[in-house]
């Protein structure tokens, strides 16, 4: 009797949860413990998991239906793990070197809830104060930290090839990380369009409109718009090539006082001078059939980007040149990079730039560590593929203000990233 109750109680747990690899590792553990203590034999055992198998497919088949949108969703996240090192003088050579661990995590979900229209959005950690990172440092003796909306908008397809994005989208416009940073997530409305020109060639146009910053106290809101073709061609089977030029401008910029711990313009919070830069790059890859220590055709690309802002007088340039070695895409794959950047204190609005890419002396203060414009040096990038979902990513920069002319600053970045 006690034998046929405890058969009965196993059997019932069995049925009763999920089905995940944890629960069935779990689950396979009951019964091996019943089996070695002589309450089921080996064969009640294998009857007992295939009836519970077959109790948990009956419940899932008569599970209310969920909407089709539910069917739909996707979800996806990541996590970045650092360490990160700082050798700069600073003013006088009186800067000792520091590091500190910080991460990075995002997850986002998205649902397409009709054929034309979907709703996305993502947190992210990070403060609120500066839109050009979602780092958090590792201190404050384990305090919490915050959990910040990243990503809230809706993204219209009306056909294959356009699509707008209302709210605080994902960035339309794939410039350069240098001219904005890959964590910026922007505010207002965007598009993205293409078409195909001739068999290897496509045409494509992004534009945005976005609000910089809102004042309660009068109607002089700042704006920006922005606007960027570009043309991909595949000249050959190993030859192709990328030409993109691009502009923005910035509406009422005396109400552009949100600095986020950007620095570099003339005139500082608000800037001086208008931003109207015209910004035009190319970039050339070819692939080898192979190449040792790398699996597969190995891409080697070149290219380069040209800034000019006639909304300045002077200091209004920019350059940008470099050549990567390889893609760290699937597992095993590695890539190395190496770029020069020069961004003149006025070629483009400092709140915008790689945040990473800083020194001591920008905005003409030679003992503060600032991203931002008025900046100039090196950046050397290698990456591995540790696997589908992880990779490791080491940043090694060289940095110096234009202006002051400061000691340069070298800054380290060591990454393990997770893609979920």
């Amino acid at each position: 009797m006690r034998n046929c109750i405890t058969k009965t109680l196993a059997l019932g747990v069995l049925a009763g949860v999920g089905v995940t690899e944890a629960q069935e590792a779990r689950n396979d553990l009951l019964l091996r413990k019943l089996v070695e203590k002589g309450v089921l034999t080996q064969k009640e055992a294998d009857q007992m998991k295939l009836e519970a198998e077959r109790e948990q497919y009956v419940l899932w088949q008569q599970a209310p239906d969920l909407p089709a949108w539910v069917d739909k969703m996707s979800m996806s996240g990541d996590l970045r793990l650092r360490y990160e090192t700082f050798n700069s003088a600073g003013g006088g050579g009186t800067k000792p070197a520091r590091e500190r661990f910080r991460y990075r995590f995002r997850y986002g979900i998205s649902a397409t809830v009709n054929e034309d229209w979907l709703l996305g959005f993502r947190l992210a950690s990070g403060g609120t104060g500066d839109p050009t990172s979602t780092n958090e440092t590792m201190d404050d003796d384990g305090a919490n930290d915050t959990l910040t909306i990243d990503r809230a908008y809706a993204a219209w397809t009306p056909a294959d090839s356009l699509t707008l994005s209302f709210g605080k989208m994902p960035n339309p416009m794939g410039f350069d990380s240098a001219v904005m940073d890959g964590d910026y997530t922007p505010e207002g409305i965007g598009l993205q369009w293409s078409t195909g020109l001739a068999e290897d060639h496509i045409l494509g146009i992004n534009a945005m409109g976005i609000v910089v910053n809102e004042s309660s106290t009068d109607s002089s809101d700042a704006y920006a718009g922005f606007l960027r073709s570009y043309l991909d061609s595949s000249l050959s089977d190993k030859l192709s090539s990328t030409v993109g030029l691009g502009m923005y401008n910035i509406f009422n910029k005396e109400a552009a006082t949100d600095a986020g711990g950007q620095s570099g313009n003339t005139g500082g919070n608000a800037p001086t001078h208008n931003f109207n830069p015209i910004i035009a790059d190319a970039a050339l890859t070819y692939k080898l059939d192979s190449f040792p220590g790398y699996e597969g055709a190995f891409p080697i690309k070149v290219g380069g980007s040209y800034i000019h802002n006639p909304g300045a007088s002077e200091k209004n340039n920019g350059y940008m040149a470099g050549i990567t070695f390889g893609k760290a895409k699937a597992q095993g794959s590695w890539e190395i990079g190496w770029q020069y950047r020069e961004l003149q204190a006025d070629s483009l609005y400092d709140n915008w730039v790689d945040s990473d890419f800083g020194a001591y002396g920008v905005g003409a203060d030679a003992n503060s560590y600032k991203g931002g414009t008025d900046t100039r040096g090196h950046l050397f990038k290698a990456k591995y593929q540790i696997s589908s979902s992880m990779q490791f990513s080491a940043t090694i920069s060289r940095v110096q203000s234009i202006t002051t002319n400061a000691h340069p600053s070298t800054r380290g970045q060591f990454d393990l990233i997770w893609k979920f």
